[in-house]
């Protein structure tokens, strides 16, 4: 098979879509032709790797480095790119939701694979969450089919976008085998958050819970790994809140690191509005850091990876307090943290990245009618 993979953030940039496409792309290279067609600067990395990576420069723009700007850049880029290269299958990332009408326009007899990394709603904005729904319907109606991460978010789109649930699977993304076989070995009250720094995020309410518990135990750290717009906002908490520690993004490509990183820590962190799986908790909770996390409606971690008292404490939302009562309550029961970080390491149900790659091959095979 000849396959085309679209998808916004790629590596070395932070995404959960891109480390999937990205992981997929290792794997199936092997047996089939694979392009990965995404934005940004061209990377050392993409020389090292048995796939094609394209990708656009988005330079100076009208909307500079907007998301406008990014959605306009990538449609346009897939345009043209597919008026020369022609694929048996696209497996186009849903968001930001253009590229996939690029697809449609100029290679219409493609079969288009639509990945759902994002569980409705699309945007904390309701405007703009309104609208996306919209695109969101269309594009679940003209795909070939359309794949997600999380039995959570096949309800969702399911409820949500009306897709007939026998045209949408569910493959959840993939731990790799070093983070498998890497085990935490904590400095105590070493807290850490790792992931896009984005509103959604809810990191302001994170820093808060942070400051109440560390008025009660001065011992207690925050390493926050990650790029986003926040990014300098945070920079600038950092010097001004004592244990607080900004880190940049670490890259998929560099697992090493990000293990060493996690290794090290005693507790994740996370007060996301919305996940549609929460690679970086599943990646935490595979080497046996425990999860404090506050309890959102959309949250797919809530609603797969996390259960409350067994590998993870779930608060309230919007109640740093909640949070840093269950910070100080693990800080001052150890046992309590051991059970959590056994059951995080032994009990919590992973998939191999060998074994995504293999169900996506077989979704894709089934898709052009060809036998598995």
């Amino acid at each position: 098979m000849r396959i085309a993979m679209i998808v916004e953030r790629f590596p070395p940039e932070i995404g959960g879509s891109g480390v999937r496409f990205f992981e997929i792309a290792k794997r199936l290279s092997r047996r089939h032709e694979i392009d990965v067609l995404t934005l940004g600067k061209q990377s050392a990395v993409d020389s090292m790797l048995d796939f094609h990576v394209y990708r656009s420069n988005l330079g100076p723009g009208f909307f500079g480095n907007l998301k406008a700007h990014r959605i306009l850049v990538q449609s346009l880029s897939c345009l043209f790119h597919l008026l020369i290269h022609s694929y048996d299958v696209v497996d186009v990332d849903f968001w930001p939701a253009l590229p996939f009408f690029s697809v449609k326009m100029f290679r219409p007899q493609n079969a288009i694979v639509v990945t759902w990394n994002v569980a409705w709603p699309f945007s904390i904005y309701k405007p703009v969450s309104e609208f996306v729904t919209v695109l969101a319907r269309m594009v679940s109606r003209s795909s070939a089919h359309n794949v997600t991460v999380s039995e959570f978010a096949k309800n969702n789109l399911s409820e949500n976008l009306r897709i007939d649930r026998t045209r949408l699977e569910v493959i959840p993304n993939g731990i790799a085998d070093e983070f498998l076989k890497a085990k935490v070995s904590p400095q105590w009250g070493r807290m850490v958050f790792v992931g896009r720094l984005e509103r959604q995020k809810r990191l302001d309410l994170v820093l808060q819970a942070f400051k109440m518990a560390r008025r009660r135990q001065e011992g207690l750290e925050l390493h926050i790994i990650g790029s986003g717009p926040l990014y300098f906002q945070l920079l600038s908490a950092s010097r001004r809140m004592k244990g607080l520690y900004l880190h940049g993004a670490i890259s998929p490509a560099n697992a090493s690191e990000l293990i060493s990183e996690l290794r090290k820590s005693w507790v994740f962190l996370s007060a996301s509005e919305f996940e549609t799986y929460g690679m970086a908790m599943a990646e935490s909770l595979s080497i046996g850091l425990p999860v404090i996390l506050t309890n959102t409606p959309n949250n797919g971690a809530i609603n797969g990876l996390a259960k409350h008292n067994q590998n993870s404490l779930i608060v309230r939302h919007d109640d740093p307090k909640a949070m840093a009562d269950a910070i100080e309550e693990l800080y001052s029961n150890e046992a309590l943290w051991r059970k959590l970080s056994a059951n995080a390491k032994y009990g919590t149900v992973f998939y191999s990245w060998d074994d995504v790659a293999e169900r996506t091959e077989n979704a894709y095979a089934r898709v052009l009618g060809m036998p598995m």
